[in-house]
């Protein structure tokens, strides 16, 4: 079996486009990867600060309910009383 000179060539360019797709294809790879962290970084910076406001709104929410919360503990004792009373007077 002998080789000719297509038959080198042929190999060689064989060769050549498949060097050439692999560093093609991981170049494009190395960018896409990259691209993709950075915006998936992006996303998470972004629900970090989401996170942390609706902690705060939380945290807010929380105090609005105790002091809610403790006002009721003070003011059902009278409202009972007024009511216990005016049944007594009636």
């Amino acid at each position: 079996m002998e080789f000719g000179l297509k038959d080198v060539l042929y190999i060689i360019g064989i060769v050549a486009s498949t060097l050439i797709t692999f560093f093609g294809t991981r170049h494009g790879l190395k960018e896409y990867i990259r691209d993709k962290n950075d915006e998936l970084k992006e996303q998470i910076s972004d629900l970090k600060l989401k996170l942390q406001e609706q902690k705060a709104r939380d945290d807010l929410q929380q105090q609005v309910i105790d002091q809610i919360g403790k006002q009721m503990t003070d003011l059902i004792p009278k409202l009972v009383g007024r009511i216990e009373s005016k049944n007594a007077k009636k």
